[in-house]
């Protein structure tokens, strides 16, 4: 296998994109010292998305890199969720009650903001190469863990690692290489699940106070279904999910040209409390941003390392957003790859594939949490009209310590670097 030449650079670890999950990768490796590079297919780092919900399982590692406090002053933390079926409030989850139990609330923030708190992290442009579109990944068929893996991009520039890490979110281009290079389909197994998701971010809202601050909504319609979480300054995210109709084209993400439109033309006169007027028109036309995509999840979870290429976040188990935890999990796994990767470079041969083992167990367990949450969400949890009385049930009889409780094993969990 041929070694790096003076004008082919090397490093410890390449990470293929850089999206959430590869710059807090990234910000872990620098904090442990190890040479690395980011290949980011687009030309510019543009904003992306709404807004995000980081949970506790994340916080304490985001902590770790110096970025709580920060992140806590440009967030808002989420007091209470308000459940609603069409204009009843069913009542309202104490989420408050998270920082008792688990050290954190869940905090909400504006995506790209928190994009580029981990973009410094990271190293930025120091570290990140823009518009670097990989194409190849050579050295696979032969790795024995010696010499140099080979990252090739579409224009021919190369750069060598000792590792490589696929964080290229769920139509992962290093996942298609490694399918291809033990003789599988070169795609990924993710499927259409049917699903439409609206999202956006708004301006603050002027008509709300500070009583408001703090309060998400789950608002389930008859036909849809309309979740606004609470960001600074009483801005709202929202997120809206209801079933695709036939013109949806199911090998397409994100839409182009998505607008306020958009997501009134299926929600802008259904009942909202925040909504000036009553109607969640009034929320969206206050838009910053808006988005629109279809929604997949994982089929086949791969395994999340072969050899010395590593998967992480998407890349590996996408999953629904119903519980929020896809940012959350890619940031788990980037916690525990860092150690991971260390040892691996120390001489343990073994510890690639100890992050395999730890990380698929547990994505695995949130991807499920995930769908059948979903399905309780949608009343859709049990056939003859029985997943609606399961949701009027949990949303109106249990309460919120029960919730707290329940949540242990997710909130709970909050892995943080082991190394120095």
């Amino acid at each position: 296998m041929p070694s790096s030449t003076p004008s082919t650079p090397k490093v410890s670890v390449v990470i293929v994109g850089a999206g959430i999950g590869g710059l807090t990768l990234a910000a872990f490796l620098r904090r442990l010292g190890i040479s690395f590079v980011v290949l980011e297919r687009t030309a510019v780092l543009t904003p992306q998305g709404a807004g995000i919900s980081l949970a506790p399982n994340c916080l304490a590692a985001l902590a770790q890199l110096g970025l709580y406090e920060k992140i806590a002053r440009n967030a808002q933390e989420l007091l209470g969720i308000r459940v609603y079926r069409e204009k009843e409030c069913w009542g309202t989850i104490d989420f408050g009650l998270a920082k008792r139990w688990f050290g954190y609330n869940v905090l909400s923030i504006e995506r790209h903001e928190f994009h580029g708190y981990l973009y410094e992290a990271a190293g930025g442009e120091g570290v990140v190469r823009l518009g670097w579109n990989v194409a190849d990944i050579l050295g696979l068929e032969r790795d024995n863990g010696d010499g140099v893996l080979r990252v090739v991009s579409d224009d021919g520039r190369e750069i060598h690692a000792d590792v490589v890490v696929g964080a290229d979110g769920i139509r992962s281009v290093t996942r298609r290489i490694l399918s291809r290079s033990i003789g599988l389909k070169s795609e990924n197994t993710i499927r259409f699940t049917g699903r439409v998701h609206m999202s956006g971010y708004t301006q603050p809202l002027p008509h709300l106070s500070t009583n408001d601050l703090g309060y998400g909504h789950w608002m389930l319609y008859n036909d849809s279904i309309l979740t606004t979480w609470p960001c600074k300054e009483n801005r709202q995210w929202f997120i809206g999910v209801k079933r695709a109709d036939n013109l949806v084209n199911p090998d397409r993400s994100v839409w182009k040209g998505a607008t306020p439109d958009t997501v009134n033309g299926v929600y802008g006169e259904k009942f909202h409390p925040f909504g000036k007027d009553g109607t969640v028109k009034a929320i969206v036309d206050r838009s910053e941003r808006v988005i629109a995509s279809n929604v997949f999840e994982e089929a086949d979870f791969p395994h999340m390392v072969q050899g010395r290429v590593a998967l992480l976040g998407d890349a590996a188990h996408s999953m629904t957003s119903f519980f929020g935890q896809g940012a959350c999990q890619a940031i788990e796994d980037a916690t525990v790859l860092a150690d991971s990767i260390s040892l691996f470079l120390d001489g343990d041969k073994n510890a690639l594939e100890a992050y395999s083992r730890v990380r698929e167990k547990r994505a695995q367990e949130v991807a499920n949490f995930s769908a059948n949450y979903a399905l309780l969400h949608t009343a859709r949890l049990a056939p003859l009209g029985l997943g609606k009385l399961m949701r009027a049930l949990v949303y109106r009889l249990v309460p919120s310590s029960a919730w707290m409780w329940y949540l242990e094993w997710l909130y709970g969990h909050q892995p943080v670097s082991k190394r120095r």
